[in-house]
């Protein structure tokens, strides 16, 4: 049977209803029956490639149509290039359904057992590599559904996506044919997480020590903020704000990425102001800014997007710098230049960045308290964070500019990300946007303090140390390599299931 009207009007149905569970909608209950339709029109369709391509591009280009909306370049090329990547990340959710129905053909109860745990392997092997781009996991809609999203302390935010899945797995096998035990299965799917979540708000995770820290959003236009002759006004701008009267005292003051807008190591007028504004409000004043560094096998320098911590009785920056790991592709910088070099002749909003990936942890305050840098994309990668919370980590900073993409969804999908994050790791996140949204979320995933999209001001909070040592950090990615595991034996068994016959 090939695909009708009514089966793309299915996929469609269902791409939008997933949707909507995110930010910045969060209806987060459509994602516990939103792939109902999806699996309906693959239980029955013998062309499980094409459903899983459609649904997967309906479902990126509701998600990631935003990329269209990058003022850093033509229209018709960011639009093309958010067609090209949709395209791309619906190939993952054809792989699902291929694989499925594989399975399907020779084991039909098998391909159902196997299908949560097929569509979380490949959410996170799509993780890793230069085109990674773990933003559309499922378990990401449930952000702000604070109950249910503290099981991502377990496994990451792959835990979340696993249980939506076996929800809207029982839920169809229900509805296609009812007994007691798939109802049991359904409610238990979907009031665990609700339950753990109970059990966990009631502990107390938070250590004796607190810091006061400020956020300073200063809301400066994605072309203003590069021009050389606005650099006076910004670092003004930014020195202002830092020093505002409040009634409180910050401890560490918390600048967006890029708040410095050139090569501060270069700049001893600028790097001044910057040491006087921490010696004068008695504060660590944590940066983002462009630096350089010369590889040992190349005589010109590779520029890098950092991170800078400026102490207040220091006379300059800290020796450690911190760059940003994961640079956007095609954005920040070419995967495989040496063989597209001709796209560098193009103006698509790229740079050229580089990273030194040398730490992962920096320190702050006289006490050298360890926290985790994450610079804009980092934040959306859970093991990377992990990796520094196992370091000893107490607090998640993560500085970013969404200003390129205006006030589309973007923005407010990727600061729903960071919650995530927060609750993996068991660490309070402070997320410091040049143009919002600025947030404080506590180690519950709770967001304590905002500032809203294109909103100037500054945020005071004080936060305690994260001491809480999370079971996903430490036992890292072993649910999701389960996940994975568990898939390919139920691939292997059937295909081996087809060689006996």
């Amino acid at each position: 049977m090939r695909l009708r009207g009514k089966d793309v009007l299915l996929l469609f149905l269902s791409a939008l209803l997933a949707e909507l569970a995110f930010a910045p909608f969060n209806q987060f209950y459509t994602a516990f029956f939103a792939l109902v339709p999806f699996l309906y029109v693959l239980d029955r369709t013998k062309h499980a490639f094409s459903a899983g391509l459609i649904w997967g591009f309906f479902y990126s280009l509701l998600s990631i149509h935003w990329l269209a909306f990058n003022t850093g370049t033509y229209w018709w090329l960011a639009t093309f290039s958010m067609l090209l990547a949709s395209v791309f990340l619906a190939l993952n959710y054809a792989a699902v359904a291929f694989l499925f129905k594989a399975v399907q053909r020779k084991h039909p109860s098998l391909a159902f057992l196997i299908f949560p745990f097929l569509w979380t392997a490949v959410e996170f092997l799509r993780s890793f590599g230069i085109l990674g781009f773990p933003w559309l996991a499922l378990g990401h809609s449930q952000a702000y559904n604070t109950l249910y999203v503290q099981m991502a302390d377990i496994g990451g935010v792959y835990t979340l996506s696993l249980m939506l899945l076996l929800s809207n797995l029982f839920l169809y096998l229900l509805i296609r044919a009812y007994s007691r035990q798939r109802l049991t299965a359904l409610i238990l799917a979907v009031l665990l997480p609700y339950c753990y979540g109970l059990t966990v708000m009631n502990l107390d995770m938070q250590g004796d020590k607190t810091v006061n820290f400020r956020i300073v959003q200063p809301n400066i236009g994605a072309k203003e903020k590069w021009k050389p002759s606005n650099r006076e006004a910004i670092m003004q701008k930014m020195d202002s704000l830092s020093r505002a009267e409040t009634g409180t005292a910050p401890e560490v003051i918390v600048w967006p990425e890029t708040a410095v807008p050139f090569y501060l190591r270069s700049s001893r007028y600028y790097k001044h102001i910057i040491i006087r504004c921490a010696r004068d409000m008695q504060s660590t004043l944590i940066t983002g800014s462009l630096d350089y560094f010369f590889p040992d096998t190349v005589s010109r320098y590779a520029s890098t997007n950092s991170v800078f911590v400026f102490e207040p009785g220091a006379q300059d920056y800290r020796e450690v710098i911190y760059d940003k790991i994961h640079l956007v592709p095609f954005g920040e910088f070419t995967p495989g230049e040496k063989y597209l070099s001709w796209l560098n002749n193009m103006e698509y909003g790229q740079s050229d960045f580089a990273t030194r990936k040398t730490v992962r942890v920096m320190h702050m305050g006289p006490d050298r308290i360890a926290f985790t840098p994450m610079i804009c994309y980092d934040s959306v990668f859970p093991h990377t964070v992990r990796r520094a919370a196992a370091e000893g980590s107490k607090y998640n900073i993560l500085i970013t500019n969404d200003v390129w993409f205006g006030r589309s969804m973007g923005p407010h999908q990727h600061a729903a990300i960071a919650i995530l994050r927060a609750v993996e790791t068991r660490r309070p996140l402070v997320r410091s946007a040049n143009a919002g949204i600025s947030m404080f979320i506590d180690a519950k995933g709770r967001v304590l303090k905002s500032l809203p999209l294109y909103t100037s001001g500054i945020l005071d909070q004080e936060l305690p140390a994260g001491i809480h040592v999370s079971p996903y950090v430490r036992t890292g990615n072993l649910f999701s390599w389960i996940a994975v595991m568990i898939s390919a034996t139920g691939i292997c068994f059937s295909l081996c299931l087809r060689r006996k016959k």
